[in-house]
């Protein structure tokens, strides 16, 4: 693994965590066979693997890493779908583009929870926890300004504070879902999506104040 350029090894890091992101949602965690799996799906042996990943939960917070920066990235693509529309019709469409870009979805829930479960168990671990979920945030967050400035409107409240009540409230909505046996696929027409999540972000906005140019007399 140290003979490869930061390009491959980035690609390697990329197809482990996609395969990670997968095998981890049945909620059997990281064991050596899951490793052994992964890593024979990408080619690459089981101790490149510790290379990269020194401990299972560095691997954890790559593999949630990687779904965060793959939800913005969803996010983005979908910008156009909110344009156009009025001011009302803007928040429910951008409401129901944030859930279709499934910042949450039941195998992100069991990552979630598997990672939590062991930084309780170990609390040296809880700095590193912290640290991933901040970087995770910081994803989201980039968006989160950018989803704003879409709608045409200011930020009312500071762009990480948003995020994180969208995210949380977003995760706990989507789990009640799920144990009263909604469709994950579904969710976007939730009332969290079609009422709660558009006046949220109606409440942490406002509109643009546009300001006509004075023009000097003559």
């Amino acid at each position: 693994m140290e003979s490869k350029t930061k390009p491959q090894r980035d690609g390697v890091r990329r197809r482990l965590t996609f395969a990670g992101r997968i095998a981890l949602a049945d909620g059997a965690g990281v064991t050596p066979q899951l490793i052994a799996d992964v890593c024979e799906q990408v080619g690459i042996h089981p101790r490149s693997f510790r290379l990269l990943y020194p401990t299972d939960d560095a691997f954890l917070d790559a593999v949630q890493e990687r779904l965060a920066l793959e939800c913005a990235e969803r996010l983005r693509s979908s910008f156009g779908e909110i344009r156009g529309l009025d001011d009302a019709q803007m928040l429910q469409a951008a409401a129901v583009v944030l859930a279709r870009s499934r910042p949450i979805d039941r195998g992100a829930v069991i990552i979630r929870a598997e990672r939590r479960l062991r930084a309780l168990r170990s609390p040296n671990e809880a700095d590193a926890l912290l640290a991933a979920e901040h970087r995770q945030l910081d994803a989201l967050s980039a968006v989160v300004a950018e989803l704003i400035g879409q709608l045409g409107r200011d930020a009312s409240w500071p762009t990480s504070l948003a995020a994180r009540i969208i995210i949380e409230t977003y995760e706990r909505s989507f789990e009640a879902w799920v144990f009263g046996n909604g469709d994950e696929r579904d969710f976007h027409t939730s009332s969290y999506i079609t009422r709660t999540l558009p006046t949220l972000l109606g409440r942490m906005t406002s509109p643009m104040v546009r300001t006509t140019p004075v023009v000097a007399a003559a």
